[in-house]
């Protein structure tokens, strides 16, 4: 005792010589004071935390923790402290701790909060209640103890993983369901008592996590195929300390291909009053009233070349029906066409199929909302109305080629509706009475009798008795079929290959008939280049006489999705230049060119039209621009997910989000960024196939455009 007591005077008087030293009263010694008590909501083991309660211990599966806590010191708020934590661990009721540790020191400097200081307890026993605690120190003297924090462990895993059982998609080696179709699947612990919590996944992963009802129970989950074909469910078991059981097959099953469309009108014909179904054959829609055609969104191949003109039935003065219905309203059910509406005066229906005395469904517009709707009748009745509506939030546009898909799926009682792709509403319906009559393209029925016509033209309808599928399969790299129908397929709207030999205009090779007015001198734009590529010649430009070729009016809606594309040659990498672009009135819709201050390839689009400074989202190359090489460019617009990619010689390189859209109605220029009072950015180079199609490329088709080869019109 008086050896400890000599140590303390001793050490007082050390302290007090110091201050003195600093100027400080030795009085002053008696206020400095040691670091604060931790906070137990600071302590962790192993990032878990801490839990004061011994009869609820924290679990843990390793035998070596690292111990962590907050060591905050009253004085670091004015005056730097060093400071280190002491853990120690032990034994529920032992007089004597398993061990001990302590951290380093480190400095807590004023107005820092307070410093997180560990250590690692190794070799700890298992299935025991352990506790630990932490005090700090400040060099002079050691804080209060810590409540202790309580901690069990088990390094033992679960012995099996589960069993899955599924009625929707059993394992019986037979078809069942359908990509995008849920299915219930249950795990049962399978004999492990201590099994809280199973994780699951198709095609190998186990990443998913559901937890049991109880301990060594069960759990149900749904589960949403997205591809055909024999599936492998995967999954594991996990105790409350986190030991998991392996990651095994579990489940096998089968899952049946998508059901094809039981209709599909083209509406191609071009001319008559007959459209036919390709679904099945013998069956047509038949015209009543006035029937034409007109320029569509879809089209067809004829022969070498593809047709859009007279490839959509105007239905302003008639309308199709059909003899017998085509799609079951009892069940699950999708529509979708294309639509034009011409005049938003009146309610106006493009497809249907008739009940008794109401349509048992109308995928059209609403005057009333300014809005499209898809919309059922609970009830078929001289009165009857439509009491179920889905309807738009997207605007309405008059004039514009516009993608209505509605999807009824009594299974889930939800009655939703998409345009160009995109989500609009999801309403509850109840079961309502099966419409068995014709099914109608222009127009629906009301009151027993025809109405709604639809004041414009109607392309490429299909029906499918069961709902699409709205998820990508990231698998097998296949877009959903809801995004498929308002993106696919790709159709040329412009197609100029720039291998004339004399004369001032480029011929459009497609059936859009936009040829390109040469803004140069012929005899040394023609045939300037030769595109070893494609194996074509190309044009010749000169940048500092602003040579370019210019159409007369647009080629595709840049306010929906498209794809841009030109051979380049940049021979003078000093200045921006734009090789494609579409004009709008004072700046271009788009614009698919070289980037000077980055030496990079871009395309890019104007937040909006205007003059001066425009804020523009863009996309650039990874790599920089080769000079004087023949390089392939494409740019796609996916309107449906609202973004831009790049594509360098037919590969992905870069993408970005595109926030609004809007058309820019101006010329095509080929060799410059245009707009309405000209040209800006001139090319300076060789420019060859140069291309426009309405919809966006998948990775797999620019490939193909690049080169010239049509795109697939839909089987």
């Amino acid at each position: 005792m008086r050896r400890s007591l000599t140590r303390t005077t001793a050490a007082a008087a050390a302290l007090a010589l110091a201050l003195s030293l600093l100027g400080q009263s030795p009085a002053l010694a008696e206020d400095i004071r040691p670091p604060d008590r931790p906070d137990t909501s600071t302590l962790t083991a192993r990032g878990e935390v801490c839990s004061t309660d011994p009869d609820d211990p924290t679990l843990l599966n390793s035998t070596a923790l690292t111990l962590g806590a907050l060591i905050a010191h009253p004085d670091a708020a004015t005056v730097s402290q060093q400071v280190k934590a002491q853990f120690e661990w032990g034994l529920e009721g032992a007089e004597e701790p398993l061990g001990s540790a302590d951290s380093a020191y480190v400095s807590q400097a004023p107005g820092a909060p307070p410093v997180s200081r560990s250590v690692t307890a190794r070799n700890l026993p298992e299935e025991v209640l352990i506790g630990y605690r932490a005090r700090g120190h400040d060099t002079r003297a050691w804080g209060e103890w810590s409540d202790r924090c309580w901690i069990e462990i088990s390094t033992s895993k679960p012995a099996a993983p589960p069993t899955v059982t599924s009625d929707d998609y059993p394992a019986d080696n037979r078809f069942h369901g359908a990509p995008g179709q849920p299915g219930d699947f249950t795990f049962d612990a399978n004999g492990v008592d201590d099994a809280v919590a199973f994780y699951y996944g198709l095609g190998g992963s186990c990443a998913t996590r559901v937890e049991a009802d109880a301990p060594g129970g069960s759990a149900t989950v749904s589960i949403t195929p997205t591809r055909d074909g024999p599936q492998r469910l995967y999954a594991r078991s996990v105790d409350a300390h986190g030991n998991s059981s392996s990651c095994a097959s579990v489940h096998s099953f089968m899952v049946a291909p998508l059901a094809n469309p039981v209709a599909y009108f083209r509406l191609d014909e071009g001319e008559g009053a007959v459209a036919h179904d390709y679904m099945i054959d013998g069956r047509a829609a038949e015209g009543t009233g006035v029937i034409d055609w007109t320029r569509g969104r879809v089209g067809a191949r004829t022969g070498a070349a593809y047709r859009l003109e007279r490839a959509a039935v105007v239905t302003s003065d008639g309308h199709l029906r059909t003899e017998e219905s085509v799609v079951d309203t009892s069940g699950a059910f999708t529509v979708t066409a294309w639509v034009r509406l011409d005049d938003t005066g009146e309610d106006a229906v493009a497809v249907s199929q008739d009940g008794e005395h109401v349509s048992g469904f109308q995928l059209g517009y609403d005057a009333s909302e300014d809005a499209w709707v898809f919309q059922r009748a609970g009830r078929d009745g001289p009165d009857a109305g439509f009491d179920h509506r889905a309807s738009s939030s997207a605007p309405v546009q008059t004039g514009v080629w516009t993608r209505l898909t509605g999807s009824s799926d009594p299974s889930t009682g939800e009655l939703s509706l998409y345009v160009d792709g995109v989500h609009q509403e999801t309403v509850e319906q109840t079961p309502a009475d099966t419409a068995e009559g014709a099914f109608v393209i222009g127009g629906g029925q009301a009151g027993g009798g025809f109405a709604g016509t639809w004041p414009g033209a109607v392309d490429d309808v299909l029906a499918w008795n069961r709902a699409l599928t709205t998820e990508d399969d990231e698998a097998s790299d296949r877009r959903s079929e809801i995004w498929q129908t308002a993106n696919q397929p790709v159709v040329p709207e412009g197609t100029w290959w720039l291998r004339e030999v004399e004369g001032d205009t480029a011929d459009d090779t497609s059936d859009h008939g936009l040829d390109a007015t040469l803004h140069g001198n012929p005899d040394t734009v023609w045939e300037g280049v030769f595109n070893d590529w494609v194996f074509e010649p190309g044009i010749l430009l000169d940048a500092a006489e602003g040579e370019h070729l210019r159409t007369d009016g647009p080629a595709v809606r840049t306010d929906r999705s498209f794809t841009a594309s030109a051979w380049v040659r940049l021979d003078d990498g000093g200045a921006d230049a734009v090789a494609l672009s579409q004009s709008g009135s004072g700046t271009s819709g788009f614009a698919l060119g070289y980037d000077a201050g980055l030496g990079r390839w871009v395309f890019e689009v104007p937040v909006r039209d205007g003059t001066g400074s425009v804020e523009v989202h863009r996309v650039t190359s990874t790599a920089s621009a080769p000079i004087g090489e023949w390089v392939s460019l494409a740019g796609v617009y996916d309107h449906t997910d609202g973004t831009l990619t790049l594509y360098i010689d037919g590969r992905r390189d870069g993408g970005t989000e595109r926030v609004g859209a809007w058309h820019a109605d101006g010329d095509v220029v080929i060799g410059g960024a245009g707009h309405a009072e000209g040209v800006e950015r001139p090319w300076a180079g060789g420019i060859s196939l140069t291309q426009l199609h309405q919809g966006a490329a998948l990775d797999r088709e620019i490939s193909n455009i690049e080169f010239g080869v049509l795109p697939m019109p839909p089987s």
